[in-house]
């Protein structure tokens, strides 16, 4: 019998006892980083940007699916690639990803989209993209949750009307770039209707500076707007940013008052 037979099985003992999934068993033989070719014991991949550029820094991690709590992490590499050996034994894993990105003076967590979000084992070679996306559902349809920010819609108190947040439109005008750089384009959202859940609540924005502009569409008429987190007057638009970590219940999303 080996002494790297031996050492091996203490470890994986060890590991098991300790009911950890941290605990990492070297295979040998290992992967070239980014190849795109699994192999046993380890997790590998590559992480991109929105553009399809190779993303470095981001954070790779593993949870296991019997075993809750976080497992062995890294980063990627400056070419995007990342490598994370696995305990054997330990049945089916998931793996995630984020970012921490310094923006205008912020620094906001964004999850980052796994190109294949089903678990796996050590022995099956895996191998999980990811890529950063400005926008679009996460996989968890049930959660309703989006890789953009979010907008929470404030009436004015003292505004009687205006109850149908569906016809009161928002216009986003980027000012400056986005987050990831890139020069954005000029959008335009509406509330949910009454009775979903979105009735006061603008989704899936890109991250970013935006001059925000609102109109009253059964009448055509334009509203005012400020950030309703500051203590701005309304005017008839309003240069409002996207809450970062500073505020974790306020992570990726702003706050939009209204009036006519």
């Amino acid at each position: 019998m080996s002494i790297l037979y031996i050492f091996r099985s203490v470890i994986a003992s060890a590991c098991l006892l300790a009911s950890t999934a941290s605990c990492t068993i070297p295979e040998g033989n290992e992967p070239a980083p980014g190849d795109g070719k699994g192999q046993v014991g380890y997790l590998i991949g590559k992480v991109t940007d929105p553009s399809g550029n190779p993303l470095s820094k981001a954070t790779i991690y593993i949870d296991n699916t019997v075993f809750k709590g976080r497992g062995a992490e890294v980063t990627s590499s400056a070419d995007g690639s990342y490598k994370i050996a696995m305990v054997a034994g330990l049945g089916q894993w998931v793996a995630k990803g984020y970012i921490l990105k310094q923006y205008n003076g912020r620094v906001y967590k964004i999850l980052l989209h796994p190109e294949n979000n089903d678990s796996f084992s050590q022995e099956e070679k895996p191998v999980r993209n990811f890529q950063w996306k400005l926008q679009g559902q996460q996989p968890d349809l049930s959660l309703n949750l989006f890789y953009g920010g979010s907008a929470e819609l404030y009436k004015d108190p003292n505004e009687e009307n205006m109850n149908d947040t569906e016809n009161v439109e928002f216009t986003f005008q980027p000012d400056g770039a986005l987050i990831d750089g890139s020069q954005g384009k000029t959008l335009k959202f509406r509330g949910g209707k009454a009775g979903t859940q979105n009735r006061n609540r603008l989704i899936d924005i890109p991250i970013g500076r935006y001059k925000v502009t609102a109109v009253y569409l059964p009448t055509g008429k334009a509203l005012k707007v400020k950030d309703a987190w500051n203590d701005d007057p309304y005017a008839s638009s309003a240069i409002i940013e996207f809450h970062g970590t500073e505020e974790s219940y306020r992570a990726n999303q702003m706050g939009i008052a209204y009036r006519q």
